[in-house]
């Protein structure tokens, strides 16, 4: 047993020196000191998920795609946590490869071929953490670029005045639905700070999730730019349901219902499951998704709900999270030998938010 200890207690220093190397190469980064120890599954991602190129894969698979959903959610987390130097990696990866010719984002590039269409959250997303770090680094090239993509998305990305899913350059044609987690209020106010909409055009847009009604409890999951119509999913996708929950205004009746729910049904069952019956709100799955965890902590937090309810959330989340420093994956948040990027990126931030507000220390 001492020799394990020993094993043990020399791997953790171990991991903790292959931390500093990736700190050491970043020096010129003032808002991060290297002594910051890298959060578990921060250090999975650096030592499992991204490549040698910087990038983000999907999976451990031999040939993974490489997402913008996976570029934006890291660049979040790396703004979260005031890292400088990798956030300027992310964007040079961000403006070298992912940003198209009209300015729009590639929504994954796999075989090293960029798909021709976008992904609306990933650019809105995107475009907000640039406009932030612009902010906060006084950085002006980042805002310049936040500028661009937001008018490539008001040039190609609408229909009758309302952002929709996607727009495909190479039919040159943008959607016709919207899906209600995409509306981001956040982004929608830069874009209206950098004149490239007017308050009415934010204020349409918004209400598409604002004025959105609810059935049976839950939200709608799209609605037609053509015909004004919400579409309501049978089998009802949590996390759709919670980024949706998340952009809605703090403490209004439909969030505080989506609150609500949330807590009743955690406390009821211990666990929140990834699907469920939109008729009768039992679970149509019997999966859990650490995602769905990292959603729920992320909106009650920003909800200012109870600490202890979201303390509890977050540790049934973190006991998807390999956390023996002896294992392969250490860090990561693993589905039998294979993982997801965003099972890994949305606890990341969920748990770097509880961090800084001092939910957890």
């Amino acid at each position: 047993m001492k020799n394990v200890s020993i094993f043990v207690m020399i791997l953790l220093i171990s991991i903790g020196l292959s931390a500093g190397c990736m700190k050491a190469d970043h020096k010129e980064s003032a808002d991060v000191p290297n002594s910051v120890p890298l959060q578990p599954a921060e250090h999975f991602v650096y030592q499992n998920l991204m490549n040698e190129k910087g990038w983000i894969q999907t999976n451990l698979k031999d040939h993974p795609a490489y997402l913008s959903e996976s570029l934006g959610l890291w660049m979040e987390f790396l703004l979260s946590k005031k890292d400088a130097s990798h956030f300027q990696e992310q964007y040079q990866h961000l403006a070298e490869s992912f940003l198209m010719k009209n300015n729009l984002i590639t929504w994954k590039i796999e075989d090293n071929i960029p798909a021709k269409s976008n992904a609306l959250i990933d650019d809105l997303r995107i475009m907000l953490c640039l406009d932030q770090a612009a902010a906060l680094w006084n950085h002006n090239e980042y805002a310049q670029t936040a500028r661009q993509i937001g008018a490539a998305l008001k040039k190609h990305n609408m229909n009758n005045g309302v952002f929709t899913d996607f727009y495909d350059s190479g039919h040159q044609a943008a959607g016709k639905d919207v899906t209600l987690s995409y509306i981001m209020p956040d982004a929608l106010a830069v874009l209206k700070k950098n004149g490239l909409i007017d308050e009415e055009t934010e204020q349409r847009n918004l209400n598409v999730l604002y004025h959105a009604p609810l059935k049976n409890g839950f939200l709608p999951k799209t609605y037609n730019t053509e015909t004004g119509e919400y579409k309501y999913d049978s089998e009802v996708n949590v996390i759709d349901q919670l980024y949706a929950a998340l952009h809605l205004k703090k403490g209004d009746e439909k969030a505080a219902a989506a609150a609500n729910w949330v807590k009743q049904e955690f406390e009821a069952n211990g666990k929140l499951y990834g699907r469920y019956s939109a008729e009768t709100k039992k679970p149509a799955v019997q999966y859990e998704s650490p995602s769905v965890y990292a959603l729920a902590i992320l909106f009650l937090a920003e909800q200012k709900e109870d600490t202890a309810v979201i303390k509890a959330l977050y540790e049934k989340m973190t006991g998807f999270e390999t956390l023996d420093p002896l294992k392969t994956h250490y860090g990561g948040y693993m589905s039998g030998n294979d993982t997801h990027s965003f099972d890994n990126l949305l606890p990341l931030l969920a748990e770097r938010k509880l961090f800084n507000e001092n939910i957890i220390q």
